[in-house]
């Protein structure tokens, strides 16, 4: 209860940021939810590019500066960009029972704090498990918010769901390190989750863990968990690509073409990945004198790396591999407008091994933490454990 509270009053914190709650995703995601409560389409369209314009205004006025706009038009947009997003259901379906109660934008807002909330939640679970020490987890979840991911779960924008759907995925993993059977439903769930609000979330979480359970299969031990989670992963890459072809959802090479050529304004590109690496190849070089003059964030993922592979190497892999995303979404996109959003996995790491050492400083513990979890809730209370079994 008391982390819900801490990440509620984060959210609304980081909420009152003046940069713009809405983008251009936004517009798209209230109108599913509009039309989800039973609004027809164009109604929907209506009313929402009017609540565009009105943030944008707010946040022009926030910074001082005359609000210009008077109209926000979208009718001159592709059917093949809006397929993209009706490929998306998954947030403003979640979010339609709060748009139908508060109206569009009070609605999306609540529906984004709840999930917020709820990956306030998962993140102090998560590394509470990880580390055995719950201090860990609340100081983790806290950190959540505080780090870039917190700015861009406070936006109308699908991060919070996304957010909540890995560190899901997460503690599904680690149950099924545990001998724990519930681990398998939980990753299917947020799987679906992931799939239905995101499709290219969904996709990366589960090669997250073919990967991670592809490494497991190496020690004798882990051997069985390994093939169980590297098994769900392989079943949600692969499924999705079968359900993606038989409905006719758009795919990698859509979601290329979109970028390449201006939400299909332009001719599309013959060879979407050739162009893909040349775009990549004249896109690197360029890092390092923008986005990362302060080298903070590959300091800050070595020193991750470090962490999870010296203190807590049975979940390093799960971990690790998450955060990884965040540099796959880019290459996929490679543009420095969208650098920030896109590597948010990156934080989710590094928000754990803040809890955790920062843990470590003020308990001092006498003992290292098990990276499995308290042995014992007499000697350090945490999630109920059983001890490691295969899984049958």
């Amino acid at each position: 209860m008391l982390v819900a509270v801490i990440a509620a009053l984060l959210f609304l914190v980081r909420y009152q940021d003046p940069a713009r709650a809405a983008s251009g995703d936004s517009f798209w995601y209230m109108r599913q939810a509009l039309i989800f409560t039973g609004v027809d389409a164009e109604t929907a369209r209506v009313r929402v590019e009017h609540i565009m314009c009105q943030d944008i205004n707010r946040s022009l006025a926030d910074k001082h500066q005359k609000p210009t706009c008077k109209s926000y038009d979208t009718t001159k947009i592709t059917q093949r960009y809006r397929a993209i997003f009706d490929s998306r259901p998954g947030y403003p379906l979640f979010g339609a029972p709060f748009v139908a109660v508060l109206g569009p934008w009070t609605g999306m807002m609540a529906a984004t704090l709840v999930l917020a909330m709820v990956a306030g939640v998962l993140a102090y679970l998560a590394v509470w498990m990880a580390s055995g020490l719950r201090l860990a987890g609340i100081l983790a979840s806290a950190a959540l918010f505080v780090l870039p991911t917190g700015f861009w779960m406070s936006r109308m924008l699908v991060e919070s769901g996304m957010v909540a759907g890995f560190l899901a995925v997460l503690i599904g993993a680690m149950l099924i390190q545990r001998g724990r059977r519930s681990g398998i439903a939980l990753i299917s769930v947020a799987l679906i989750w992931l799939f239905a609000a995101r499709s290219a979330s969904g996709l990366a979480m589960s090669l997250v863990l073919l990967g991670a359970g592809a490494l497991s299969l190496v020690h004798r031990e882990s051997r069985r968990s390994g093939a169980i989670i590297a098994g769900l992963g392989a079943a949600g890459a692969v499924g999705w690509q079968l359900l993606s072809k038989v409905l006719g959802l758009p795919g990698f090479n859509e979601t290329v073409q979109d970028f390449a050529t201006r939400h299909f304004k332009d001719p599309d590109i013959p060879d979407p990945v050739p162009w893909l690496i040349e775009q990549n190849l004249k896109f690197w070089p360029t890092v390092p004198l923008t986005d990362l003059m302060d080298l903070v964030k590959p300091a800050a993922l070595l020193l991750v790396v470090a962490v999870f592979v010296v203190r807590l190497r049975p979940v390093a892999a799960l971990w690790i591999f998450t955060g990884l995303i965040g540099v796959a979404m880019i290459v996929a996109h490679p543009v420095h407008t969208e650098w920030e959003r896109l590597t948010l996995p990156l934080w989710i790491p590094v928000a754990a091994v803040l809890g955790f050492g920062t843990a470590l400083a003020l308990t001092r513990p006498a003992r290292t933490p098990d990276p499995a979890g308290p042995p014992s809730p007499e000697e350090a209370p945490g999630p109920p454990v059983t001890a490691p079994a295969q899984v049958g």
